[in-house]
């Protein structure tokens, strides 16, 4: 993250770069976790997100309804991601040990979303399913969590002049 000038690149362009790969990680778990799960196509997956919004009538809404869905699974990757890269260097336990943390964020993410956020939608509320929610877990863990605390810490390291 380092410019051709020598400064530190602006916490805003880290911040783009950990919404775009969470985004990134995270659509494509949930498009192939779908699918592979339920035969779900991916174009449903992103109608669902949009039914946050639209509730029932996205899912047979066409190309602009899915242009939705993925624009507001950016927009909650890119929230995610800046709120732990501003709470970094403010709450020391975030800054401990980076696998830990980074499961911990992205078990926390999968709370607030399945329980809190998600709820709080026009989105179809499904019973609790241990096993999905096992995979949900798995995957914010890894396409969440994890990218979301290394990132950070990396830039931070970087910023702080403790590269390793």
């Amino acid at each position: 993250m380092v410019s051709t000038h020598g400064r530190t690149a602006q916490p805003f362009s880290a911040v783009l770069m950990i919404g775009c790969t969470v985004w990134l990680l995270d659509g494509a778990a949930a498009v192939i976790s779908a699918y592979a799960r339920n035969g779900v196509p991916p174009d449903r997956v992103f109608k669902y997100i949009s039914s946050a919004l639209m509730g029932m009538p996205a899912f047979s809404g066409g190309p602009a309804v899915i242009l939705l869905g993925i624009f507001l699974h950016f927009l909650v990757a890119l929230g995610w991601g800046a709120l732990f890269f501003f709470a970094y260097p403010r709450l020391r336990f975030l800054q401990g040990n980076k696998w830990l943390v980074g499961c911990l964020y992205g078990l926390f993410v999968w709370v607030m979303m399945s329980l809190v956020i998600v709820p709080l939608t026009q989105v179809p509320q499904a019973k609790f399913n241990l096993q999905s929610a096992i995979v949900g877990w798995v995957i914010h863990i890894l396409c969440v969590g994890l990218p979301i605390v290394l990132i950070t810490q990396g830039w931070y390291r970087r910023k702080w002049g403790m590269a390793k």
